[in-house]
């Protein structure tokens, strides 16, 4: 224990009292607390938080003063108060016009330096001075101009000037070895390398040019093997071959030579000679980009290419010569053209130099070529083709075109006298630091892509302007610039982006055969190439076990660069780049203007179009589903954007008619997606608002309410095509029998050429389309009602059935009926019948749906839907087909026939494999099979409803025995059977799908026939021949087509000629 001070020791004494306390070690008999300064409020300044000392020495510490010093920072300026009082002078009126200049010259005008901060600067070369001699360059004489390259005044002094320096040294080397009486040899061993090398390069001048003394030390430079090491080690090497070669005589060093030029690739050996210039081979290379497939050169100007984009980009596209010339005369043109651009003299300029200006003593012509005027095209005197240029609308300037500079088309530097910017200059002005020249770029190539979809230039240009641009890395300037800042640039990158993936032609005929027989089902927007992919991939994993996987194997595209993907599609490789990400922060964050909003909506339908897969992204893409169906799919807005005259601002908040086609677009992915969206995403809710309310009675304008209301009811019909939302038919029963009768006075208010009466008929075409798909669902209630009753008696699970019953759909038939009634009345007037076919397509189609499924309901009484069913034959069926305009679709048939005529469904003259396109663009001729006149739709309903109809009342087969001896119908099918089927593209599937359906149902007509008419005979043989083409030629997704061809056609043997001779002349054998 220690002891306590006392009286009369020292504070020599305490420190030794306190330092063996410390060393002890020993518990604190009092502990200090400081209470907080309840004036300041610190509650945490208490000793306990203080460091411990690190000293044995006392240590002063205060309160409230830091540790380190204060940054020596300046502080911040002082503003007066008195400076917005003081007196302000206008500025300068020439700035001010500067500055408020819009016209497009005033954007190309503004020039930004190039960036030389990471430029490479060579050392100057060590001298034995101690500082270089001052010189004037007036003391050297100027170094005879070269015709291989152009040097400024100050380069050919310093030229002349090493020059004369280099033969100094050599002469006094020379001397001195004569002096000393040294031979020749080594005096050249005394020589510097540089002034050897130089002697020679002099002294081989006459010799030939495959002479190997032209090879200097420059080809072995020793750079690979460090700074210092590797140019002393390239000294000593050449000084071995110089010694070398002095010691061989000359038929020697002639002899070596022969061996090596015969040994040497002549590659290599032309790579060598060109080392002795300083300049690689810069013509093989051109010349080989020139031979390079897909990548056209100008023939005449060919600069080298600085990165991938430039060098596909160079001159990629050549304009087709106006006119010809003579061979003789065009070379002799040129001649004179190329010297008048070198023979330049004074006269030529408008401003003419003098020597009094300051440094103008010598007057350098070559410098003040920009003075004078551009020359005048010259495609008027030559016929080999030039480059492509656009103007700032994306239109193709013919090349003898001249126009005036004040435009703004002539800011750029290759063809000067020419108009308009190449796709090279336009990519490189789309990466520039200015916010205009950034948007101009990216607009006019838009516009392009837009006239190239449309084949404007294909009769103008050599090649293809598409696959040009995305070879060049186009597709991925566009995802560069969509994650620009400025507002400006993102709307031009959209609309290029948009007009490069989306097409509305396609788009609007999707929209037209949604209502069609299987309309609602659309092959997914896969390029072919994904198909050999997976080929390739099954071909590499087919030595493995089944259930086994290669190991770290991941999914077929995950591993491969992004463009190596969008080379084969550029959807994939789209969404590899996080596009549908920066699409969500683009519509939510920058909150863009109504166009870009529009555009942004129909690429994310084209996304989805593409698989089922991607509509899966969409869906699983963070806040993008709930962020559109929020903004753009609400349920209350502001009344005011339905007054006419009001200017429309921003799309948000405000219901969209292109959102709720994405959602439907989205739902035909799948029957899982449909199902997140209606219940996750709270779609359903919409569908009613949207549904319920007439479009007269929305807060919207009538054209963009109808739109959303025919939207809608397509949505509802996809879902309910699932067994999905039939709930939502139920609470909405009594509103669709208030609007469907209402849909009787569609043919009363026929007007020609009225947009507001074509957006009625979709609309009702879409409300029969849903009762269609309604009725089919609700079909299948007793069976599963049936299935459900025994799983549960046996335990097992089983589909629920849909909560609609036939009693729901049944009530609507006689409405349908008297309304289609209403429109065959109308089919003697051309017109009405031309506007209302898609209606009537979509009732046959209805009845069809009803008749087939009718004896399947225990509620229905079998002798009730066999009188229905001749009633509707002899009423409406039977006087149909008597009508001249029915014979007339009939014929109508061979002509509008994808079959008969492959032509029509050939793809676009810019169609890319990677972009799948139904070659819509421009719109089908009438008489094709999408086009406006085509009988296929109503014709193949008609089928439809005829099948069934015959199916549910096998007596009134012979009642349409007449279908088939129509001489339109046996041409169609025997042309159709010899024809050669066109090539399988998207394009061609989609139309062929719609018209084997057609053939089909005339073969089931057919089979039908052939057991009951004794008269059919003749036509059999025709009919099996095109069922078996038909078997052979049926796409993916129609194998119960073929399944039914299998079961009763193909075998048949009262349709297979010998068999029918057979069986008509012998009796049909019994065995036992």
């Amino acid at each position: 224990m220690l002891s306590r001070p006392k009286p009369g020791e020292s504070e020599a004494d305490l420190l030794k009292f306190q330092n063996q306390f410390l060393a002890a070690k020993a518990a604190q008999a009092v502990k200090v607390v400081k209470k907080a300064d309840k004036r300041r409020g610190d509650l945490g300044s208490g000793e306990d938080e203080r460091p411990p000392l690190q000293h044995d020495r006392d240590v002063v510490m205060l309160d409230d003063f830091p540790d380190v010093p204060p940054p020596l920072t300046p502080a911040p300026p002082k503003k007066s108060k008195f400076k917005s009082a003081r007196v302000q002078f206008d500025e300068d009126p020439g700035e001010q016009l500067d500055r408020s200049d819009q016209h497009i010259t005033a954007v190309f005008s503004k020039i930004i330096e190039r960036d030389t901060s990471t430029a490479n600067v060579t050392m100057p070369v060590f001298t034995g001075d101690a500082f270089p001699r001052v010189f004037h360059r007036s003391e050297i004489k100027t170094e005879a101009k070269s015709a291989a390259g152009k040097k400024s005044i100050f380069a050919q002094k310093i030229a002349a000037k090493r020059a004369a320096e280099v033969a100094q040294i050599s002469s006094l080397s020379l001397e001195e070895a004569e002096q000393t009486n040294v031979g020749p040899a080594a005096a050249d061993a005394a020589l510097p390398s540089e002034a050897t090398e130089t002697q020679f390069l002099r002294g081989e001048e006459d010799k030939p040019a495959g002479s190997v003394h032209s090879q200097r030390s420059s080809i072995v430079t020793g750079k690979g093997l460090g700074s210092l090491g590797g140019e002393q080690e390239a000294q000593n090497i050449h000084k071995e071959n110089l010694e070398k070669l002095q010691s061989m005589s000359q038929e020697q060093i002639l002899e070596e030579q022969k061996r090596l030029l015969a040994q040497l690739d002549p590659g290599l050996l032309a790579f060598l000679k060109s080392r002795r210039d300083g300049k690689t081979t810069g013509e093989g290379e051109s010349q080989k980009q020139h031979e390079r497939p897909g990548k056209l050169l100008h023939p005449e100007t060919q600069p080298r290419p600085q990165h991938e984009a430039e060098e596909t980009l160079k001159a990629p596209l050549l304009q087709k010569p106006v006119m010809e010339v003579e061979e003789g005369m065009e070379e002799s043109l040129q001649t004179e053209a190329g010297a008048r651009m070198e023979d330049i003299t004074g006269g030529d300029l408008p401003v003419k130099p003098q020597k009094e200006w300051l440094h103008m003593d010598t007057v350098e012509l070559e410098k003040l070529q920009w003075l004078k005027d551009l020359p005048e095209p010259r495609q008027k005197k030559t016929k080999k083709a030039m480059q492509a240029r656009f103007n700032l609308k994306g239109e193709l300037i013919p090349p003898d075109k001249d126009l005036p500079t004040h435009l703004g088309l002539h800011h750029h530097g290759e063809e000067a006298e020419r108009a308009g910017y190449s796709l090279q200059e336009l990519f490189h002005l789309s990466r520039s630091q200015v916010i205009q020249q950034r948007t101009l770029a990216l607009q006019v190539l838009g516009h392009i892509v837009q006239k190239a979809k449309a084949g404007e230039f294909a009769s103008s240009l050599k090649g293809s302007v598409l696959r040009v641009l995305l070879d060049a890395g186009f597709l991925f300037l566009l995802r560069f610039s969509l994650d620009d800042p400025v507002d400006n640039v993102v709307a031009a990158t959209v609309h290029a982006l948009h007009a490069l993936l989306v097409s509305p032609d396609d788009e609007e005929y999707l929209d037209k055969t949604f209502s069609w027989y299987q309309g609602i089902t659309v092959y997914p927007f896969i390029p072919n190439e994904g198909e050999e992919e997976e080929m390739e991939e099954e071909d590499e994993n087919e030595g493995q076990a089944p259930t086994q996987k290669a190991p770290g194997k991941r999914p077929k595209d995950e591993n491969k660069p992004d463009p190596e993907v969008a080379q084969y599609d550029a959807i994939k490789g789209l969404l590899k780049t996080k596009i549908l990400q920066r699409m969500r922060y683009i519509l939510e964050v920058m909150r863009p203007v109504p166009l870009v909003v529009l555009e942004s909506l129909d690429i994310l339908t084209r996304i989805g179009r593409h698989s089922t897969e991607a509509c899966s992204r969409i869906l699983d893409c963070p806040r993008l589903v709930e962020m559109v169906i929020r903004e753009f799919l609400p349920t209350q807005w502001n009344p005011k954007v339905a007054e006419p005259g009001q200017l429309l601002t921003s799309l948000h908040g405000v219901p969209c008619a292109t959102a709720m086609k994405l959602m439907r677009v989205l739902a035909s992915g799948g029957r899982n997606v449909a199902a997140r969206l209606l219940n996750k995403f709270e779609l359903k809710s919409r569908l009613g608002r949207f549904v319920a309310e007439d479009p007269k009675d929305l807060p919207l304008r009538i054209e963009e309410a109808i739109r959303m209301n025919t939207e809608a009811f397509r949505l509802w019909a996809v879902a309910t095509g699932y067994g999905q939302a039939c709930d939502l038919f139920g609470d909405l029963y009594p509103v669709l029998m208030k609007m469907v009768p209402s849909l009787a006075q569609l043919a009363g208010s026929f007007q020609e050429n009225n947009s507001l009466f074509e957006l009625s008929v979709q609309r009702a075409t879409a409300m029969v389309t849903l009762l269609t798909q309604v009725t089919q669902t609700a079909s299948c209630r007793a069976e599963l009602q049936a299935q459900l009753s025994r799983s549960d008696a046996e335990g097992g699970g089983q589909i629920p059935p849909p909560p609609v019953t036939w009693s729901q759909v049944s009530g609507f038939r006689p409405i349908i009926e008297m309304q289609l009634k209403g429109c065959l009345e109308q089919i003697t007037q051309l017109e009405i019948w031309q506007a209302l076919q898609p209606l009537t397509t979509a009732y046959v189609l209805y009845m069809a749906a009803y008749y087939s499924h009718c004896n399947q309901q225990p509620s229905v009484n079998p002798i009730d839907s066999l009188e229905e069913v001749e009633h509707l034959t002899s009423a409406l069926l039977l006087p149909l087909l008597s009508q001249p305009v029915m014979q007339n679709l009939w014929e109508m048939l061979r002509p509008c026939s994808a079959v008969c005529n492959p032509l029509t469904c050939s793809p676009a003259p810019e169609s890319l494999p990677s972009i799948v396109s139904l070659s819509c663009t421009g719109g089908k001729p009438p008489m094709s099979l999408a086009g406006s006149k085509s009988p296929f739709p109503f014709l193949t309903a008609f089928l439809v409803l005829v099948d069934s109809i015959i199916t549910v009342h096998k007596g009134l087969v012979g009642k349409y025995v007449s279908i088939l001896d129509v001489k339109g119908v046996t041409d169609y099918l025997l042309q159709s059977w010899t024809a050669d089927p066109p090539s399988i593209t998207p394009s061609s599937a989609w139309l062929l799908s719609h018209e084997y359906h057609f053939q089909y149902y005339v073969l089931s007509l057919a089979q039908k026939m052939a057991g009951t008419c004794p008269d059919y005979s003749q036509h059999a043989s025709l009919h099996h021949c095109v069922a078996m083409a038909l078997l052979s030629r049926l796409l993916p997704g129609s194998e119960h087509l073929a399944h039914e061809l299998l079961l009763g056609l193909v075998f048949n043997a009262k349709l297979i000629p010998f068999l029918c001779l057979w069986s008509n002349t012998f009796p049909l054998l019994k065995t036992t």
